[in-house]
């Protein structure tokens, strides 16, 4: 009976007044927390869920999204600076109920390149708008399983800052057919280099980019 007072109060103090916002951030929720998360609550409705630094890992994420705690209305999720890694953005891409997600940030976690692909590999990220990955680990690898998804059409503004992305990720990004939507684009702190720069300014494919922050950008002139 105290948890269920106790997430009572969590939702109380969560919910906004419109009753389309909860949020949960701030809060450590280890393994048992988000399985006491997961059986407890659900609110219907919800288009915003902010899950930001509880410390949250594969684990406690696979727990939530196996459950009715993210309804699927949701459109935001945030959740940056825990220590998820592969087989929670496995869960996130085996989540039906996450299928209508159009901004999810994901900043400053552990974040592999092999986690990435599987993310983006799912159909229920196909609606997806803004996607934060900044400060992981997705490197080569995770650009290039980006740049090649079918199912980022809809992507207009990608962070990707401080991820070890090279000439490699930025050659595949430059000579992707399913980023035409892109917009905006961030890439600070990677191991950049002009010709890989170069590749992304002429690329037919990224003609729709208005803005692109970057290490090198004074250096080559894009969009100035």
């Amino acid at each position: 009976m105290a948890k269920e007072i106790n997430f009572r109060r969590w939702i109380k103090r969560g919910l906004s007044k419109d009753s389309k916002t909860l949020d949960f951030s701030q809060r450590k929720i280890d393994v048992q927390m988000a399985m006491d998360i997961a059986e407890n609550v659900s609110v219907e409705g919800l288009e915003t869920i902010y899950l930001y630094e509880t410390q949250l890992k594969d684990l406690g994420l696979e727990e939530l999204a196996g459950s009715e705690f993210f309804p699927d209305t949701l459109e935001n999720l945030w959740l940056y600076t825990n220590k998820l890694r592969g087989e929670g953005l496995q869960a996130i891409a085996d989540c039906d109920r996450l299928s209508n997600l159009r901004y999810l940030s994901l900043y400053s976690n552990k974040i592999d390149g092999e986690g990435i692909a599987a993310l983006v590999d799912s159909p229920n990220v196909q609606r997806l708008e803004t996607l934060d990955l900044s400060f992981n680990r997705i490197g080569d690898e995770g650009a290039e399983a980006i740049a090649k998804s079918p199912n980022l059409r809809k992507l207009h503004t990608l962070h990707l800052d401080a991820n070890g992305i090279g000439y490699r990720g930025m050659k595949a990004l430059a000579e992707s057919k399913s980023l035409k939507s892109l917009n905006n684009l961030q890439m600070m702190y990677n191991r950049l280099d002009i010709e890989g720069l170069e590749l992304m300014r002429d690329s037919e494919f990224l003609a729709g980019l208005e803005f692109m922050k970057i290490d090198l950008y004074p250096e080559i002139g894009i969009y100035d």
